[in-house]
């Protein structure tokens, strides 16, 4: 093991960020790894003690934090500081005590790219700008957050962590059912394009099932139900891995995002896969819906057989397991947290 420590912050531990970690832990295990986070209420997937970490540290989300986080890298003193998610991105690489040379910063979807008002969006993109000359390295999860980062960084000090799924569990064979079933994993959120889902499931109709794995706020759930689409809320790894891997097709409606987990794992499972037009699948020339009528069309004409549409979700889906490969991410890994080895 090389003695080099990695020190891993976020303040969303939980749903995605959780996968992602963890995955980047465990596909570079000839370094230490620590962990310092807070996990947000109702995020928790059961995959929070899954890590390979050295250390744990999980902290309430208040601002006692920041001073328990000033003891923590004092007393460890890592070779880099990882941190996840753009919130997190922001208030570390503002602390005073946190050396700017050891930070490696991914957001895990910009900020700026959510469905906000433009002077929000442009306030993001602003604090990017300027946040951007206090971290070494901006490690995008994925091609799209890479080459987004380079409007910020020099092209050297960018990198694209390629997101895997990582082991994933055996499952069954789908039983033979009637039922033609849709599934999409997320929390409820505009981030995740909610409302996007229920407009294709309304013009659809009853004649497909759509499920959302995930759970949200009562009236973003209200929303989807009356549309039709049956809610799970928060459940199990297992429970939702199990849901997954018996849908007939994967669609994911997010309005931005970084290169999702869930879309990996419905890859691994060789489900055909649509995906709403947002950066990190164009970055990766996958194919697109850009409309809620695109959308709905191409469900219905999967559904009836339509050779073009198979083809179309299956490429998806194969595409995306050659490309998100276990041997890419660790190579990737390797490069970027060696060049702190003798900073």
């Amino acid at each position: 093991m090389v003695d080099l420590k990695v020190l891993h912050i976020t303040e969303s531990f939980g749903g995605g960020v959780t996968s992602a970690i963890n995955t980047y832990v465990s596909h570079s295990t000839q370094y230490h790894h620590f962990l310092f986070a807070t996990v947000r209420d109702g995020d928790a997937t059961g995959e929070e003690g899954d890590g390979l970490f050295d250390e744990v540290v999980l902290v309430e989300r208040n601002i006692k934090a920041i001073l328990k986080l000033h003891y923590y890298i004092k007393g460890l003193n890592p070779d880099v500081i990882h941190v996840h998610s753009t919130y997190a991105g922001f208030f570390v690489r503002l602390l005073p005590f946190v050396d700017t040379k050891k930070i490696v910063y991914t957001p895990h979807a910009f900020a700026f790219l959510r469905n906000d008002h433009p002077l929000k969006l442009r306030l993001y993109y602003s604090v990017e700008r300027l946040l951007a000359k206090r971290c070494a390295v901006i490690a995008g999860c994925g091609r799209d957050e890479q080459l987004l980062s380079q409007k910020f960084k020099k092209v050297e000090d960018t990198f694209e962590l390629i997101n895997v799924c990582g082991s994933m569990p055996v499952v069954n064979t789908k039983d033979k059912r009637e039922e033609k079933l849709v599934v999409m994993v997320g929390r409820i959120c505009e981030q995740k394009g909610y409302d996007f889902f229920s407009q294709v499931a309304s013009l659809v109709g009853s004649d497909v099932s759509f499920l959302w794995v995930g759970g949200g706020d009562a009236d973003k759930v209200e929303v989807l139900q009356r549309a039709g689409v049956k809610v799970t809320g928060w459940l199990s790894r297992k429970e939702v891995v199990d849901v997954l891997s018996s849908a007939d097709l994967y669609f994911h409606s997010a309005a931005w995002d970084g290169f999702p987990i869930s879309v990996l794992e419905a890859a691994h499972y060789e489900i055909p896969t649509m995906l709403r037009r947002i950066g990190p699948f164009t970055a990766e020339s996958l194919l697109v819906e850009n409309t809620v009528a695109e959308a709905a069309d191409g469900i219905r004409k999967y559904f009836n057989n339509d050779k073009d549409s198979i083809k179309k979700y299956r490429h998806n889906s194969s595409t995306i397991r050659a490309y998100h490969s276990s041997e890419n991410l660790s190579v990737a890994l390797d490069k970027l947290y060696s060049g702190f080895r003798f900073s």
